[in-house]
This record gives structure tokens, sequence and C-alpha cells, in this order.
């Protein structure tokens, strides 16, 4: 997780070299008139699972598990942005599918733990330095995220889910190499936590204090918690039109 958040970090520095260095040449944005653009992209994201890592924990030290702590999220994404006429603004949305596991064995079974899901994030873009190659750029936006469970500690298994709304914002660099095609690089921190899941299928006795179909799952008798927030780091490919 130290290696990601450090690789994230030295990606976010190196946009700024870029877009700030003196060879770029980079222009006051705002030219140019309204235009629209597709992006596809991959994303890896540090959510840190404390309570489901919490119980696999649990489960190596009780049941000689060998499954590892959950480490860091997957997420799909498409996105469609529309840049007003004459202007450095432009607006976008952004739905995106999240997927994070981890698996192993131990005593009695398979030691499972899965997380899926989605977001959705409205945002609004700002290109404050740009020329025909290099467009530098600064994001924010509100949203809403879901994520679905599925714990499996040896005869014993748990679904649940929740949500709730949060935040993003974050900086990127499209690199054009024409004026329809271009590579994407961002990186952003964004906060979603997930305080509250309710169960929505149990077997026998997973490691918890509370597992009840159409109740809230516990741990240690809280809330079990779950979250998609964290620094983010993409690659995507943006096709202007």
């Amino acid at each position: 997780m130290l290696t990601l958040k450090k690789s994230m970090l030295y990606a976010v520095l190196g946009i700024l070299f870029m877009a700030f260095s003196p060879q770029t040449a980079l222009a006051r944005g705002g030219g140019g008139g309204g235009s629209h653009s597709m992006e596809f992209g991959l994303a890896l994201l540090s959510a840190g699972q404390d309570d489901i890592n919490s119980m696999i924990k649990t489960a190596r030290a009780g049941s000689a598990a060998s499954t590892s702590d959950m480490g860091s999220a997957y997420e799909l994404f498409a996105q469609y942005q529309y840049r007003f006429s004459g202007t450095m603004f432009s607006i976008l949305f952004r739905p995106s599918y999240v997927m994070q596991s981890t698996t192993g064995s131990g005593t009695g079974g398979s030691f499972d733990y899965k997380l899926s899901g989605f977001t959705f994030f409205p945002m609004f873009r700002l290109y404050p330095l740009e020329n025909d190659f290099i467009r530098f750029f600064m994001q924010t936006g509100l949203g809403y995220g879901r994520l679905s469970g599925e714990i499996t500690e040896g005869a014993s298994s748990v679904s649940f889910a929740g949500g709730n709304f949060g935040a993003t914002g974050g900086i990127g660099v499209d690199f054009c190499f024409t004026p329809s095609h271009c590579l994407t690089i961002e990186g952003n921190i964004r906060y979603l936590p997930i305080e509250r899941n309710v169960a929505s299928s149990v077997t026998g006795s997973p490691g918890l204090s509370q597992a009840v179909n159409g109740q809230e799952v516990e741990i240690n008798g809280s809330d079990l918690k779950t979250t998609l927030s964290g620094i983010q780091g993409i690659l995507a490919y943006t096709l202007n039109f």
C-alpha cells in the first residue's frame, strides 16, 4: 500500500513538473469552440478496508487461513465530457465499476473476501494551461458510490451492501498525439466512506458479532465499515469529437 501511494505521489509531481516546465510552452487555456469527448480508463484505488482486514487477521490466527490482506481496488470507468465554447471550463460525468478481493484457504475450507460496486461522479474541470500537445487540468466533483460484499469463512458466509455520497478532486494531463486522440494521466483523492452495511444473505456464523438478514452487519459490536475512499491513479484513452 505504501509503495502504491509513493508511486501515485511521484506521478502527480511529474504531472506538475511537465505542466509548469518552460520547455512545454503552455498557454493560458480558454480558446476554441465547444467540444465533446469520451474517455475510457483503468484506475488503482488505495481503498483501505480496515474492518475486513481485521477479520482476515483473525482468520489467519484462528483458522490458519492463507488469505492476505486486501490490496488496492481496481476501477474501470467511462466518461463523457463537454467543454464550454471559448472557456477553460468543462463538465463531465463519470460512472465506474470497482473490484477488490483477496482469497485463500484454511481450516474448514475457503476464506474469501470480495467487494464489488459502482460510483457515479458529475465533475467540474478547469484547463488553466494548454497547447496543441499538452492540456493540464484540475477537477472536483460530488458523487455516489455503492459496494456489495461477500465473505466466506469455511462453511459460513455473509453477503451485504452499503452506499454513501462522497467527493473527489485532483489534477491530470492530456497528451494529445492528434486533435482527436489523447493519453490521459490523472491523480485524484476521493472521500467516500461507507459506514453502514446491511446483510442480504447469511449462512452459518462468520466471524462477526452480528450477521442477520435485513440488519446491519457488525464486527466487535460496531458497524462493519467499507470504503471507496483513497488515492486514485488513472491511465485512460480520450477521444475528442
